[in-house]
């Protein structure tokens, strides 16, 4: 699927002065990338103080895309716009979700993390090899969830204190709920017409921790329906997140052309990847 994405070099958003009002102004008179900006200044098409502190910040913004610096876009774009990030940074993209014991950090386990990236899964279970998890999600420097910023992100920051949680975030619940779509994971996913495995249709976060116990008590398909779920969680983000894009680009009425983004192939059903994941830590 290929779907039109705004991409950060027809932002101005993040630069001194300028906000969504003046965004669209520069839209309409043609001034639809950084390169149009920098060339209007310069033949003074543009006047006036707003646009003269903003030719520093335009060249930088240009030095750190070609520099892929995600870190100078999250410091300057308003918190809202931070999905603006993505087309660009796609690739580097590791959507994340989480399962846990219950919802107080403090007082609970995490039982299992799942995500992707680019198509490749992830798994990483409680006793097996959920150790591994800070090594990996150090690579990437932007993280997607859904509602991480309340509960995926506060729970790992306790139980990896060590770990590297600090990059580039969107949260698609409030990205998406800036569309309208109110509710949780779930809720939205049938919004959209996505569809669960029979397996796991149907299933709640709370019917999940109680899936870990069955586990930890013997009933080792317990825990293969638990990694179907928490996957599954992860894989829709992704999906989820293209979708998102497309919608809030509409939203802002973009008049050029617009680059398509392609979402990666999904190379591997979530149903494959597991069986070779158990398959792979069966001494467990």
């Amino acid at each position: 699927m290929s779907v039109p994405a705004l991409m950060l070099c027809n932002t101005f958003v993040h630069l001194p002065g300028i906000g969504a009002i003046r965004e669209r102004e520069l839209w309409k008179r043609g001034i639809l990338e950084w390169d149009h900006f920098l060339e209007a200044t310069s033949e003074g098409l543009l006047r006036g103080r707003t646009y003269g502190d903003a030719i520093h910040a335009v060249e930088q913004s240009l030095d750190a895309l070609n520099a892929h610096d995600i870190g100078f876009f999250r410091a300057l774009l308003p918190e809202q716009e931070i999905w603006r990030v993505y087309p660009q940074f796609a690739s580097e993209a590791l959507f994340l979700d989480i399962e846990t014991t219950g919802l107080a950090a403090a007082d609970h386990e995490v039982t299992m993390i799942a995500t992707c990236n680019s198509g490749r899964r992830a798994l990483f279970v409680n006793g097996i090899n959920l150790d591994a998890f800070p090594e990996y999600v150090a690579r990437f420097p932007l993280l997607v969830t859904f509602n991480g910023c309340q509960f995926d992100l506060p729970f790992l920051r306790t139980h990896f204190p060590n770990a590297r949680l600090d990059q580039t975030h969107v949260d698609l619940r409030f990205v998406l709920a800036s569309l309208g779509y109110q509710g949780g994971l779930k809720a939205v996913e049938h919004a959209f017409g996505m569809r669960r495995d029979a397996a796991i249709q149907g299933l709640t976060g709370f019917e999940a921790a109680r899936l870990w116990y069955c586990y930890r008590h013997g009933e080792h398909a317990a825990l293969e329906t638990l990694a179907l779920y928490n996957l599954t969680d992860a894989v829709h983000l992704a999906r989820l997140m293209t979708i998102a894009v497309e919608l809030k680009t509409r939203q802002l009425k973009f008049p050029g052309h617009l680059t398509m983004h392609e979402n990666p192939l999904q190379i591997k059903s979530c149903q494959e990847y597991l069986a070779e994941w158990f398959v792979q830590h069966r001494d467990f």
